[in-house]
């Protein structure tokens, strides 16, 4: 037993002034001869007895009285306690929001399960405590409030289809609670403890703060999803060519294969295939079958120019959110290109090749135009709304390039750099890549006088410096490259990126509707397009926003961009965020595994069921509260103690005589 307030105790000492009075009591009956009642001295002995049997109750009835409510003035505690039994905390509640809680707990959500728990915690708070709540997916709910405050601000908690990045966010919660020392710290995850969203090795702790992880029953099912989707096209691409997507699925958690099985289970076609079917625009567009683990080709239908969206879907299994895929596709005229240069170079030939694969529109006056090199001549930029400048080989004709920019009224320069050495290119926001790619020579792209800081550099070489610009002058889009597409500048020409990278930039980055480039991981924060307004939600909400502004989409789906494009036109174009791929995995992390990844700070798990979670929460008990039940005694003992000393309760008259008057006087 332990006590709140020590110095209590000593109120106990009071119980000695009974017993004083007791002892110093005073008998004060008078005495009158009368001989003819010498025969009731029988009945006054017994009748005496009696009388100091009730004393000596009523004393210790005092005595217990003024005891019991010493002690519950002290505050004592007994044993352990419960949850609710524990020293003024401040607690970091985080409760997982992300896509794997989505599975079913039973009969209903396991992301239902983890708020009921986190209710139970803060109805076991104190008053003294303070909580800070935080979801695994998005910004804080409450920091520093009472368990009452945090009660309602819990309740807006949604799920979301975003990743869950644990140790960051076990790391961000301990960092936020105040390290004063005059409260005991502790923070409460409630999760599924998804192994693959604890990836991020968190720091040392130097806090100490312990970590009560709640242990989640396992899944009983593995989890079917749809891993990722590719567009064969873009998302912005020409019409009048064939369109598909690549779409792979998987089979996760117990007792499934991350492997397609070679060969196939055929005893059990739902277990080793997938069905999967594709919507566009709202329709069924077609369907597949392929193992799980393995990839399937599903064709698009002719699609008219304009902005399409659609989706993919299998047979629940699991978690819902990932058993979908989203994709949004903008389709647009293939357009014209007008090359100047020679037409037997990389560049010409490349051109030929996508006009000859449909890729590009066939006329003498195109809206693109291409300048590979010589600029002396004319102004083979006149007509286009677009001009895409290739530098020259020869520094010598450098002076010339720059001149035919200004010409053009572009604010931008290109100087030459001796000292780029070979350098290798980031990899671009495209369908794409450009890994393995070397460049050899490099001009500097430098911003004039006229250059505006809403320029994009859409590449980049590993340096930092912009080696594909995009900038608008006062009637076309002009794109500039820091080097040319030749074998000696670099090994682009003779890599197999060469016509996706001429693709991208004849078709994709020669306009302004290029943005987005793929899909987004849903939860992730992204970067808006400047012109835009309002971003338009799967559910129909419409949120207004500003242009470059940073937007987080919590639910997968299809999202709308609209705003005023530069040239005071409306501007719409769609993007899709889908379920990030380490989100399909339900497989938890053993305990001995979340010990050694929190290896500077005390591990503590609880669960699967309600009443191991309140056992485990709240570390720093105190004991019991006995002061209630001392109340309750001492109440007890003072209606005993009304009883004892109603006065005439002892002299009622009785049928033998007893119980009648003998003496007269008081007793003191």
């Amino acid at each position: 037993m332990s006590f709140l307030y020590l110095w209590a105790v000593a109120l106990g000492l009071s119980a000695v002034v009974p017993l004083i009075l007791h002892l110093r009591r005073r008998q004060t009956d008078r005495r009158v001869s009368f001989p003819a009642l010498r025969y009731l001295s029988r009945a006054e002995d017994a009748r005496s007895r009696s009388l100091a049997a009730s004393d000596l109750l009523l004393l210790a009835v005092r005595i217990g009285l003024l005891i019991a409510l010493a002690l519950a003035a002290a505050g004592p505690l007994i044993g352990r306690g419960g949850a609710h039994d524990h020293e003024p905390t401040d607690l970091a509640l985080i409760v997982d929001n992300s896509a794997s809680v989505g599975r079913l707990d039973e009969d209903r959500l396991l992301f239902e399960s983890l708020v009921e728990l986190a209710r139970s915690a803060l109805a076991a708070a104190r008053p003294e405590d303070r909580v800070w709540l935080f979801p695994t997916v998005g910004e804080p709910l409450a920091a520093g409030v009472s368990a009452g405050r945090a009660a309602p601000a819990l309740g807006q908690l949604r799920p979301t289809d975003g990743a869950a990045d644990l140790a960051a966010v076990v790391a961000r919660a301990a960092a936020a609670l105040p390290a004063d020392g005059e409260r005991r710290r502790e923070v409460q995850l409630l999760s599924d403890l998804q192994a693959s969203a604890l990836r991020t090795a968190p720091t040392a702790a130097g806090d100490a703060a312990p970590l009560v992880a709640y242990a989640p029953p396992p899944p009983a099912e593995p989890n079917g999803a749809l891993v990722d989707v590719e567009l064969t096209g873009g998302t912005t691409a020409p019409s009048g060519t064939g369109h598909g997507v690549i779409v792979r699925s998987a089979r996760t958690g117990p007792g499934a294969s991350p492997d397609p099985p070679d060969p196939p289970d055929l005893s059990n076609p739902a277990a080793a295939e997938a069905d999967i079917r594709l919507e566009l625009d709202g329709r069924l567009a077609g369907a597949a079958r392929a193992p799980w683990g393995a990839s399937a080709i599903l064709g698009l239908p002719e699609l008219a120019p304009g902005l399409h969206e659609g989706r993919l879907e299998v047979d629940p299994g699991g978690a819902r959110a990932d058993d979908l895929r989203y994709f949004a596709i903008r389709v647009v005229p293939p357009p014209t290109v007008r090359f100047h240069g020679n037409p037997t170079s990389f560049v010409g030939v490349g051109i030929e090749t996508l006009r000859d694969g449909g890729r590009l529109g066939a006329g003498a006056n195109g809206a693109v135009a291409v300048v590979d090199g010589d600029v002396s001549v004319g102004a083979p930029w006149e007509g286009a709304g677009t001009v895409i400048f290739v530098p020259p080989t020869d520094p010598v004709d450098l002076a010339a390039f720059n001149q035919g920019l200004a010409s053009a009224g572009i604010g931008w320069q290109a100087r030459v750099d001796a000292a780029s050495g070979d350098l290798g290119l980031a990899e671009p926001e495209a369908a794409f890549s450009l890994s393995g790619v070397r460049v050899r020579q490099r001009y500097l792209l430098r911003a004039t006088v006229g250059g505006s800081a809403a320029d994009t550099a859409l590449l980049r070489t590993e340096d930092g410096e912009p080696w594909l610009i995009r900038t608008e002058s006062d009637d076309r889009l002009a794109l500039i490259l820091a080097s040319p597409l030749t074998a000696g500048a670099s090994d682009l020409p003779a890599h197999p990126a060469m016509v996706p990278f001429l693709e991208a930039l004849l078709v994709h980055w020669s306009h302004l509707a290029t943005w987005p480039f793929a899909d987004f991981g849903a939860g992730r924060p992204l970067t808006l397009p400047e012109w835009a307004s309002e971003v338009e939600s799967p559910d129909g909400t419409i949120r207004g926003v500003e242009g470059g502004a940073r937007f987080t989409p919590l639910r997968a789906g299809v999202y709308a961009v609209r705003g005023t494009g530069s040239d005071g036109a409306a501007a719409e174009t769609h993007f899709a965020a889908n379920v990030p791929a380490e989100e399909i995995d339900p497989t938890p992390m053993a305990r001995r595994e979340l010990e050694e990844l929190f290896a500077g700070r005390p591990v503590f798990t609880a669960g699967p069921d309600a009443g191991a979670w309140q056992d485990g929460i709240f570390r720093a008990r105190r004991g019991r509260d006995m002061a209630p039940w001392l109340i309750a005694l001492a109440l007890a003992l003072i209606g005993i103690e009304l009883y004892l000393a109603t006065p005439g309760r002892s002299r009622r008259p009785r049928a033998d005589g007893e119980g009648s008057e003998v003496t007269s006087g008081a007793s003191n």
